[in-house]
């Protein structure tokens, strides 16, 4: 979800409950190493865990006290000498963030990896693997190459795709003088869970997974339009209709006798209800975001949190008295209308070109007042893709740009000025949100449709047993207490 907003906190307090945990894998190494520069212990007590040495060597730089303590955090960068020191640091901020995620129980976490943050993908796979992690649960992208990745990882090879599937952008991660196959062969493979929302793709990946690599998917994950963060473009590139909705695939897609997770299409808000009912209609379990993001332990800042609590538990009154008056109000509280009071689906906003989901609360860069105010500056870059350019001389150029950056930067270094009309920092937004560089950016929300039903506070335990019933979580506290 986002930046930190599940982050090792919130993983761990589901996992402990019996629930798969799930980090994010987006901004991890701006994240880890300001928690290192603050002299957080439990980063600085995992980062020293670290089976590499100069890993640690160069994240501890940024502690107090360290050689790099006041150097900005390293940006991926197309000349291979400037770009090494950040693929590590994003290797070890996975690892970091997995380690503790894991510390303490035997409960099951996996990382989020968003393919359009291209840059960080290999890294964040490495080091999230050092640490043992379970599932690899990727999105935003077609992982067409998932299972070599993890297999040359375990095997302690170099990496290299040309380009990564569906990006453009040319990757690398060489480990081999790293020498951690052994360390990762103590370790189970991860189960892999690609993350679509039609049939067509998770057809092809079956189909492409079985005859060049033999291996298939342990489940599909499918998400529908209305979950929270990136969303798949509508079919018809204009808006979301009855061939968006998951019902339009979802039986297709069970038929190819692969589990289905169910994402962001639940009329109860992500309960119990909507549990049992994705059951009965054969999937093999949920994905629950949203009423995550809002409870004690994620990452999101409380003053937000409370923010949004407050304003929802109107809008859950006024359904309860819809619903009391079983009248037309009711029906029309949960429809389209109501969303663009409390939701809003953006199709320009990110630079990914991917349907984005924000919440217009006031203060936040979703105001346009707000957005027009900002200053425009890219120096977090996770969403960089690369461009390249033919010189004269024949030669060929490679610069990595993002249109969210400003304008004469983006072009100046190859891009079309017209991509960057409406676009946002999605990197710094979400950054302010859970409280890092929030004294300079205004923060930026994203939530699903479930999160409108959420106006109370909760703990993750009490999420988690919520939908798979107290009992479940009792008996899952007692198993997975090491």
């Amino acid at each position: 979800m986002g930046i930190r907003v599940s982050g090792w906190r919130l993983a761990s307090a589901a996992s402990r409950a019996g629930a798969l945990g799930v980090v994010s894998h987006v901004a991890l190494r701006h994240v880890v190493v300001e928690e290192v520069r603050r002299g957080d212990p439990d980063a600085l007590a995992a980062a020293a865990t670290f089976p590499v040495a100069s890993y640690r060597d160069e994240l501890l730089a940024y502690a107090p006290g360290g050689a790099k303590h006041r150097a900005p955090v390293p940006l991926d960068h197309p000349d291979p000498r400037k770009g090494e020191l950040p693929k590590r640091l994003s290797v070890i901020a996975a690892y970091v963030e997995v380690f503790r995620a894991k510390r303490g129980h035997r409960g099951k976490v996996g990382i989020n990896i968003m393919w359009k943050c291209t840059l960080t993908v290999l890294p964040s796979i490495y080091g999230a693997m050092l640490a043992g992690v379970d599932a690899l649960l990727c999105g935003a992208g077609v992982p067409m190459e998932l299972p070599d990745i993890v297999r040359r990882i375990r095997a302690g090879e170099d990496l290299c795709y040309t380009p990564l599937h569906g990006t453009g952008t040319n990757v690398r991660l060489d480990i081999a003088a790293d020498q951690t196959a052994g360390l990762l062969a103590a370790h189970e493979p991860p189960k892999l869970l690609p993350i679509l929302s039609n049939f067509a793709f998770p057809k092809r990946i079956l189909d492409v997974w079985e005859r060049e690599h033999n291996t298939r998917p342990f489940a599909f994950i499918l998400e529908n339009h209305e979950a929270g963060g990136h969303n798949a473009p509508p079919r018809n590139k204009v808006a979301f209709g009855a061939q968006d909705e998951i019902n339009a695939y979802f039986d297709k897609v069970v038929a190819l006798g692969i589990p289905v997770y169910v994402a962001g299409a639940f009329p109860h808000g992500g309960t119990c209800e909507d549990y049992r009912a994705w059951r009965w209609r054969g999937a093999y379990g949920i994905q629950v975001g949203s009423r995550f993001a809002l409870c004690d332990e994620s990452g999101l800042r409380r003053d937000l949190k409370d923010r949004i609590l407050a304003r929802n538990w109107f809008h859950v009154a006024e359904l309860k008295k819809a619903e009391a008056r079983e009248g037309a109000e009711g029906e029309g509280a949960e429809g389209e209308g109501a969303e663009g009071e409390r939701l809003v689906t953006d199709p320009r906003i990110s630079p990914t070109g991917y349907p984005f989901k924000m919440v217009p609360l006031e203060g936040t860069v979703a105001e346009p007042e707000v957005y027009a105010r900002r200053k425009r500056i890219c120096n977090k870059g996770y969403l960089l893709q690369a461009h390249t350019e033919t010189l004269p001389d024949g030669t060929v150029k490679e610069t990595y740009v993002c249109p969210a950056m400003p304008e004469r930067q983006y072009a100046r270094l190859g891009g079309d000025p017209q991509e960057t009309e409406g676009r946002l920092c999605l990197c710094n937004g979400l950054l302010s949100s859970v409280g890092f560089g929030s004294d300079v950016e205004p923060p930026l929300l994203t939530l699903g449709r479930s999160g409108e039903h959420v106006a109370e506070r909760r703990t993750a335990r009490e999420v988690v047993a919520d939908i798979l019933g107290e009992a479940y979580v009792a008996d899952a506290e007692r198993r997975l207490m090491e």
